[in-house]
Order: C-alpha cells, then sequence, then structure tokens
C-alpha cells in the first residue's frame, strides 16, 4: 500500500471517530457529585451557593457556563470573579480548559480577550469587576444565558447594584440565570452574605430566600477529594490540636461566618471593654465631655459623645447614635441636645462637608474644631493599644450601634494602603475616633493616697511639697526679673535667691 493511501485511510478513520464522538452529547453532570448536579439542574433563575474550600464550587460553576453554552448556539455565558487576574487563575487554566479536553469540546481559547468560543458560536467570557471601573462597563450592552459570580462574599462594590441594575437585565432575553457562588469570609455584609447567613455548609442542603435558591456542601461531599481532606484535617490537629477554634479553620474548613480578629479594624471586646453606664465617683477633679460628629445625609449622621476624668486615665463612651436624612439644622439641634445635658470642652467635627460646617459655626454659632483626618491608621493602632489596656470603655446600652461597627469593621485586603473596607460602615467608629484623638484621660494623674500625720512618709511628703514650692517661687521671681530686663525697665522686686543646691539635689534624688 501506497503511503499516501495509507494517510487517507487514517484520516478517514479519524473522522468517523470524530464523527461518532461530536453524535453524542456530552455529560455536563457527574452522577458521582449528586449535591453539584443538584446545583445545575436547578431551574430557578436566581442561586446561591454556601460551600467550603476545595468543595468543587468553581468546577461547578465551569461545567454549567459549558451546558449553557452548548445547548443554545450562539449564547453569551458570563464568569466574573474579582479581578481579571483571580478569574484567570480560578476558571480559565484549572477549570475551563480541563473540562474542554476532557469532553472535547472544541473550544477556542482567546489568551488576551479571555473568551472561551465554541464550536456553536456561543462564548464564555471570563471578567473581573471588582477592581476597575473599565472592566464593570464590559458587562453593559450584553445579553447572557448564565451568569456565574464567584468569590462572593468578597465583593467591595455593591453586588446589590451589580445583580439587579446591570445583570438581570441582561439575562432577560434568554430568560437566564445568574448564581452567586463563594465561601464566607471576613465581610459580614452585602447580598451573598444575606442570603447566606445562618447557613452551615457543613451539612449539605437547600433552603430558599428573598427569590433565591440556596444550595450547600462541604468538602466532603466532593467525591474527588474527600479523603485528602479527611488527611488533611488530620494533619491540622496534630500540628495544631486546637485548629479548629481559629476563625481560619471556621471560615475555609467549616464554611462558617466568623470573623478572622487579625482583620478587624478596632480590637474592641465585649464585655471587656464595657461599663455599666454609670461614671465612677471620684473626690476631686472634674469630669470632661468631648462630642464627636461625622456628618452624612444619604450615609448616616454620627454622634459620639466621650467622657474622661482628671484622675482617671480611662476614657467612657457614653453614648453613640447615628441618623439618616438629617439636614444642617436637625444636626444642629441634636448637637444643643447634647450641650443642654453636658459641659462639652470640645465638639470635633468631620470638616469634609466644609460647606455644611461652616454654617454650622456662624448661622448656628457651635463651637466646633475641625477634625483632624491625618495618619488615621496609625492613631487607630494607638486606640487599639487602649483598648487592650481596657483604657476605653462602652456604654453598652446607648453605644449597641458603635459595637456593632466595631465588630464587623475590617481592613480592606486589596487596597495597597492601610485603608477600612468600604462595603462596611464606619461612621460611628470615626465619630469616636475623632473625639477620642480630644480626650486625654492618658495624662490623667491618679492620685496618691495621703499618709497618717507624723509618720515618716508624712514627713517626706510635707519636705517635698515646701521644695516643689521653692522651686516654683525662684522660678516666677527669675522669670518676672528676665523680663524686666528685656524689655528695658528697671527690676524693683527682690533678686531670687539660689536655690541651696543641698535641697535641689535631695528633691531629685527622690523624684
Amino acid at each position: 500500500m501506497k503511503v499516501t493511501g495509507r494517510r487517507s485511510l487514517l484520516a478517514e478513520a479519524a473522522a468517523r471517530r470524530l464523527g461518532q464522538a461530536s453524535t453524542r452529547a456530552p455529560q455536563f453532570l457527574d452522577p458521582a457529585f449528586p449535591v453539584q448536579t443538584a446545583f445545575i439542574s436547578d431551574p430557578a433563575k436566581l442561586k446561591v451557593a454556601l460551600c467550603t474550600r476545595r468543595s468543587g464550587k468553581s468546577y461547578g460553576a465551569g461545567f454549567y457556563l459549558y451546558q449553557q453554552a452548548y445547548e443554545t448556539p450562539g449564547a453569551s455565558c458570563l464568569y466574573i470573579a474579582l479581578t481579571r487576574d483571580s478569574a484567570k487563575k480560578i476558571m480559565w487554566k484549572d477549570v475551563l480548559k480541563p473540562i474542554n479536553r476532557k469532553l472535547g469540546l472544541g473550544t477556542r481559547f482567546n489568551e488576551t480577550e479571555l473568551t472561551a468560543t465554541l464550536p456553536n458560536g456561543s462564548v464564555i467570557y471570563v471578567l473581573g469587576v471588582d477592581s476597575t471601573e473599565e472592566e464593570k462597563q464590559k458587562l453593559l450592552g450584553q445579553k447572557y444565558k448564565l451568569v456565574a459570580i464567584d468569590e462572593a462574599a468578597s465583593f467591595s462594590i455593591d453586588l446589590n447594584e451589580l445583580v439587579y441594575g446591570v445583570l438581570k437585565p441582561a439575562v432577560t432575553d434568554y430568560r437566564g440565570t445568574i448564581c452567586l457562588i463563594g465561601m464566607p469570609g471576613n465581610l459580614k455584609k452585602g447580598l451573598f452574605f444575606e442570603l447566606t447567613q445562618g447557613q452551615d455548609p457543613g451539612s449539605a442542603g437547600t433552603w430558599s430566600k428573598m427569590g433565591w435558591s440556596g444550595h450547600r456542601w462541604p468538602a466532603l461531599d466532593n467525591p474527588y477529594i474527600r479523603e485528602n481532606w479527611l488527611q488533611e484535617i488530620a494533619e491540622l490537629k496534630v500540628a495544631n490540636p486546637r485548629i479548629e477554634e481559629t476563625p481560619l479553620f471556621q471560615q475555609h474548613y467549616r464554611g462558617r461566618w466568623v470573623i478572622d480578629d487579625s482583620r478587624l479594624v478596632y480590637r474592641y471586646q465585649p464585655g471587656r471593654n464595657d461599663f455599666g453606664g454609670q461614671l465612677p465617683r471620684h473626690t476631686a477633679g472634674q469630669w470632661r465631655y468631648v462630642l464627636g460628629v461625622d456628618l452624612g445625609y444619604t450615609d448616616p449622621t454620627a454622634l459620639s459623645l466621650c467622657a474622661y476624668h482628671d484622675h482617671d486615665k480611662t476614657l467612657y463612651v457614653l453614648e453613640a447614635e447615628k441618623f439618616v436624612h438629617l439636614d444642617v439644622t436637625e444636626v444642629a439641634q441634636k448637637i444643643r441636645g447634647y450641650q443642654a445635658r453636658y459641659e462639652l470642652d470640645t465638639i470635633v467635627i468631620d470638616n469634609a462637608n466644609k460647606q455644611a460646617v461652616q454654617e454650622l459655626q456662624r448661622r448656628h454659632d457651635l463651637p466646633l474644631r475641625a477634625a483632624d483626618k491625618t495618619g488615621k491608621s496609625d492613631f487607630i493602632e494607638i486606640m487599639n493599644g487602649e483598648f487592650i489596656q481596657e483604657r476605653i470603655k462602652l456604654n453598652p446600652e446607648k453605644c449597641s450601634q458603635l459595637a456593632d461597627e466595631y465588630a464587623g469593621l475590617i481592613w480592606d485586603e486589596r487596597s495597597a494602603k492601610r485603608e477600612e473596607h468600604p462595603n462596611c460602615p464606619d461612621h460611628l467608629t470615626d465619630a469616636t475616633l475623632y473625639a477620642w484623638r480630644y480626650c486625654y484621660a492618658y495624662l490623667s494623674e491618679i492620685p496618691l493616697p495621703k499618709p497618717q500625720p507624723y509618720t515618716k512618709e508624712w514627713h517626706d511628703q510635707e519636705e517635698k511639697e515646701m521644695e516643689e514650692a521653692e522651686v516654683e517661687r525662684y522660678l516666677a521671681l527669675e522669670a518676672e526679673r528676665s523680663e524686666a530686663e528685656e524689655w528695658g525697665y528697671g527690676w524693683e522686686g527682690p533678686r531670687p535667691e539660689p536655690i541651696s543646691w543641698r535641697s535641689f539635689t535631695r528633691r531629685n534624688s527622690r523624684s
């Protein structure tokens, strides 16, 4: 047989095999993975999946995207992650390409555009929309059969707006589906948290909430990872017998909404940093009050009242409240209410809205001091030191909203600077920080108990006080004499007598 004839026969055989393969529909549902299959097969148009790590959620999303693209020629499907880079790492290399090879789908991959085009003309787009406005704009003007949003717990943009304002209209033509997929994170806010709060993916199950169909399952229900997962947990327990108590383990291995304490902005701890609401009694000195104000309108206006004493190194947050839609006059009335009840030393206000602050000062005659916002993260760390030392205490009855903000405010992990997460409320925490910076509890002196008369301690104290009085008298007279000489008029008073060296050295040796 000629070589060319042999090649022709081989080509024909290969073509027949390809034709036979193409007549068989690929299997996008895995009977060995029933919880993943149930999620994909659910006919609901709004679906949410809460899982642990290594549960196969992203791989399931890949099967789902391919299924919808394969069954609807010419359709567009969309995978969304936080950033283009994370979307590429999660879905492109480790999910879409392996599934294409496994099922022989003949997909063409565009590495520049991150698009996967099937032979029937359907396209799967891979995007990251939480980083730049340019990426978000790519969502507009399209229609989609399926949208899968991964890493849903970590978005800083408003998922409500993204889902209902941008994507829901985009799936109308196909009567398409939107899915939120993820595991619990540190951000206990937003649409994904609201939909999954109270669910425990440690046991597989389903639920419905706010028109969404929910599915949950752990890595132990992933037949391809189960044994390795059990071995991994066993090794972690050997290395750290208390590993299950850590927030990281609870999040990643149990799928629970537990905030990692290291991500919290403030070190407020309920109980440790609370007091009963009644300020301590002191026989001398006085209480001083500072009001912090964070202005807003759509965002709340927040007011925080702090108190400290001349003889107490603890700062007490007496009241903290916030209100939406207050105009300038209503803000002034709130401040007046505090002035009527307390003798305020200082009123510290967010000066971002300079026009409103000027009106409060001029029209309402309020003595306001502009808040200093420089070095915010540095001052937060100083404040945290005082939280840890129990030198800041809240009245839980009147500061519950502030305590809630402290419990949920986390650092933005993706910011180049040390900044609070933009999705976390921080109005009361800011107002309290403004006030704290003008409270001087750290300068307070706790008076020592007076010694019994005529004891050695009493004589020592009397001697010390006389020496201090002598020093003060000398310094005062010397200052007057120096001023007279500086201004050119004669000194008529007595020339200050120098302090005896013995008295001065004895005083300093004791101090």
